[in-house]
């Protein structure tokens, strides 16, 4: 009677384990940004305040897996990229912005993926994969859009990353 009651309570904590493991891959998480401060003119790199938060970026995702990091093609979005990058180990992949189907249908398949873009594409991306998020202005910096989907469920978070 005791082994009966002790491999029903095994097989029930080995079930509970699987759903629980199968719950946790299908959970997905995608992290939208616009990049930091940036000086003025054609492709203008960081600012020092944008280079700090570009620091604080790779804290923030010190202890956060990334399977990969995206940016646009310019300064501003690279740099604002490459700490994380670094720290994790990965290249950079650039992405079109002009083609944001294309990349959804990219990073859709994907987890815990960090995209760096602009004001006028990083709304659309997250607002694509069942986000929220309101139009960003020029002025806006620093706010960490996170996308998780877990089924049908998609909840959007954002944090300001400081400088």
């Amino acid at each position: 009677m005791a082994l009966a009651k002790y491999a029903c309570s095994a097989l029930a904590v080995i079930t509970l384990l699987i759903l629980g493991m199968s719950n946790s891959y299908a959970e997905q998480k995608w992290y939208f940004l616009r990049h930091f401060e940036k000086e003025l003119g054609d492709n203008p790199k960081l600012t020092e305040q944008g280079h700090s938060r570009a620091r604080a970026l790779a804290t923030y995702f010190r202890y956060i897996p990334l399977s990969g990091v995206y940016s646009t093609d310019y300064r501003r979005t690279q740099q604002t990229a490459a700490d994380t990058a670094t720290l994790h180990k990965q290249a950079v992949v650039t992405y079109a912005p002009s083609e944001p189907e294309q990349f959804i249908d990219e990073i859709s398949v994907l987890s815990h993926v960090l995209v760096v873009g602009h004001s006028n594409t990083i709304p659309d991306l997250v607002r694509a994969l069942g986000g929220e998020a309101k139009d960003l202005t020029e002025r806006d910096y620093g706010r960490l859009f996170i996308v998780t989907r877990d089924g049908d469920s998609v909840m959007t978070q954002s944090v300001i990353i400081p400088f």
